[in-house]
């Protein structure tokens, strides 16, 4: 049974809540501007992921990647999660450093489990408005 990604977002503040458990998603985007490049991104980002049908140990790892070259601008350490019930979904909130954003674009983030991508998100990067076409 594959993997399944119920959720990829990106926030600018997530954590959980020690009475309920629940996770508190702040401000989602899919959008940064920043006023000049080679630029790197003021402040952490939230990644807020949701998996489902997960059966035993598995690595996850998120990586950061220009859309445009597909070189990999940044990795996360990588984590343990362990499931053993496939309805259960299995929930966390990686607080990654600031992103280096070499160009305007397109950049993804990558989420990987034992080494195998099973979900993506884009991530659109602006320069100045008087800079886009």
């Amino acid at each position: 049974m594959d993997i399944k990604v119920q959720a990829l977002l990106l926030a600018d503040h997530i954590y959980r809540d020690h009475n309920t458990g629940k996770f508190v998603i702040a401000g989602t985007f899919h959008q940064l501007n920043v006023a000049t490049f080679p630029a790197t991104f003021g402040r952490s980002v939230g990644v807020f992921v949701s998996l489902s049908n997960v059966i035993g140990k598995k690595e996850i790892t998120l990586h950061f990647v220009d859309a445009a070259t597909h070189e990999v601008l940044l990795d996360t350490r990588a984590m343990e999660i362990f499931g053993n019930d496939p309805h259960l979904p299995i929930e966390f909130a990686v607080e990654v450093p600031p992103l280096p954003l070499p160009h305007a674009g397109m950049y993804w983030f990558q989420l990987k489990t034992n080494g195998i991508m099973v979900g993506s998100i884009q991530v659109f990067v602006y320069g100045p408005p008087e800079n886009r076409k």
